[in-house]
């Protein structure tokens, strides 16, 4: 059945039935595993990928809702599929010609911006200039996404009274909310969404190319110095409020998100106490409150913290320094060990790697690690491969 067709029929089903809700969530895992193509094209529902782009559809960066993993390539070598390149500089601004992103695909006509590896380290070549003075290039893995919708449910005061941007009682921990023109920021790397439909916008725009009612431009991650992407076909359509995706179709496909839960957290462990005396806890706590006095498992603070220089990749986000990152959520990882990385970058292979780039408010925490036991040691880290 076309998208227009299906989404007129859920349109006139009530919003607080029961079934209208579980049919939202099946429709936006439809939706989440379309494989989009260009426009135009005869099926208006799913025209309108790129011009330029990095994945055809949600799933192919969160397969089955998990994040990036390592796969084997055709040439028998390993890499991290799941995994952009993002640009920029240490103020937040983006390169004036590739903009925010790397984009490795297009659509028949264009060529794309380039090609990445992230095994062992990032190498990338650009079909067009080189970037624009003082710009870098940083690695970003798709996170997983179980557990993550009820981050909207946690109201602002939760987050802001862990804040403590001055270090107020000395413990070297300076976690700071990003404070946003709509908002607080609680998805991203860098806490730069406020909400999840936000984020899933985001995505749509700069990975598919994919133009909504919340990111309107149908050239997705398209500059004005790319003339032939800007001069290509989009899949714009009244059906779909002017754009490509309606707000009722990112809706559909937030209701399937919502639908990726994890478990109650089992029961108390000795690595849980050890990684509560470490100091882990402190920035990866392990419950948040929502407004309706539920507690959903997080093991983040939703804080952005400056992590020091082995983890600052010299690409900033507009407010947030090249160095600081929101609390990674240790939580929803399905993953077999050998298919996972850690970091924003994945370049910790195992938790223990990822616990020793840990530097400038994690300082103190990951020095706390180091003195452990190795018996303790190995607690901490099963108990965090095991949430």
């Amino acid at each position: 059945m076309r998208v227009a067709l299906t989404l007129l029929f859920f349109a006139v089903v009530p919003a607080h039935a029961p079934l209208a809700d579980e049919l939202d969530a099946a429709v936006g895992k439809a939706l989440f595993d379309r494989q989009w193509i260009p426009a135009p094209a005869s099926t208006k529902g799913t025209d309108g990928l790129g011009p330029l782009f990095s994945s055809r559809s949600c799933t192919g960066c969160h397969s089955r809702g998990e994040g990036a993993r390592v796969v084997t390539r055709d040439d028998g070598k390993a890499d991290i599929s799941g995994a952009v390149v993002r640009f920029g500089n240490v103020g937040g601004a983006t390169d004036p010609y590739y903009g925010l992103q790397l984009q490795t695909n297009a659509v028949p006509g264009l060529m794309p911006e380039g090609q990445a590896r992230f095994l062992p380290d990032l190498k990338y070549s650009l079909e067009g200039p080189a970037l624009a003075v003082g710009m870098h290039a940083g690695v970003r893995l798709a996170p997983p996404l179980f557990g993550r919708a009820a981050f909207d449910d946690v109201a602002d005061e939760e987050i802001l009274k862990r804040a403590d941007p001055d270090d107020r009682n000395g413990d070297g921990i300076k976690g700071r909310a990003n404070v946003t023109p709509r908002g607080i920021g609680r998805y991203g790397w860098k806490a730069g969404h406020v909400t999840l439909d936000e984020q899933v916008a985001h995505a749509f725009a700069i990975d598919i190319g994919m133009s909504s009612p919340k990111m309107p431009f149908p050239y997705g991650d398209c500059t004005k110095l790319q003339t032939e992407c800007l001069a290509a076909p989009n899949g714009e359509s009244a059906a779909f409020e002017g754009r490509e995706i309606s707000s009722l179709m990112l809706r559909m496909v937030e209701s399937y998100i919502k639908t990726l839960r994890v478990p109650p957290e089992a029961e108390p462990s000795e690595g849980q106490a050890v990684f509560a005396a470490s100091g882990c806890a402190g920035c990866h706590v392990p419950t948040l409150t929502t407004r309706d006095g539920r507690q959903i498992p997080a093991f983040t603070d939703l804080l952005l913290h400056d992590m020091g220089p082995a983890l600052d990749d010299g690409v900033g986000e507009p407010g947030v320094k090249s160095s600081e990152w929101r609390t990674a959520p240790l939580i929803g990882h399905r993953l077999p060990s050998e298919q996972r990385r850690f970091l924003h970058d994945g370049s910790a292979e195992t938790v223990e790697e990822a616990i020793g780039k840990h530097r400038g408010e994690a300082e103190r925490s990951r020095n706390l690690f180091e003195a452990l036991s190795l018996g303790d040691k190995k607690r901490l880290v099963e108990y965090v491969n095991g949430l």
